[in-house]
């Protein structure tokens, strides 16, 4: 599956890679916060990195996804958003301020370790 979880320390880590579709990211969260060996109130890091379809999102679809992690909000801790190149940032920065605007705490990084570290900071 493109779109996979996987658990380092109280990270939820959330690998897009190539091509996926737009329900395959809220129900790999979801699975992810249901997994029995997911920490209580887990931070969540979205890595972009390797994500062909994220160029293929629309800003809509954007804010869908930023309402969905609204909804679980309440679920984990804040959110790391790692998107390397300038597309990429400029999507997660709008759907980062329309998830801040209902009080979660997003933050968006060029790279993986500087995600990883704000996360553990």
């Amino acid at each position: 599956m493109p779109v996979t979880y996987r658990f380092d320390s109280n990270i939820v880590i959330i690998e897009m890679v190539g091509e996926y579709t737009k329900d395959d990211i809220p129900k790999t969260i979801l699975d992810s916060l249901a997994d029995s060996s997911c920490p209580a109130r887990p931070f969540i890091c979205v890595n972009l990195t390797e994500s062909l379809s994220i160029y293929k999102r629309s800003s809509q679809d954007v804010i869908t996804m930023a309402k969905s992690l609204v909804s679980l909000g309440k679920r984990f801790n804040r959110i790391a958003l790692v998107a390397p190149n300038d597309l990429q940032y400029g999507l997660m920065r709008m759907g980062s301020v329309f998830s801040e605007g209902f009080g979660l705490t997003v933050e968006i990084f060029r790279t993986f370790a500087e995600a990883h570290k704000w996360l553990l900071s």
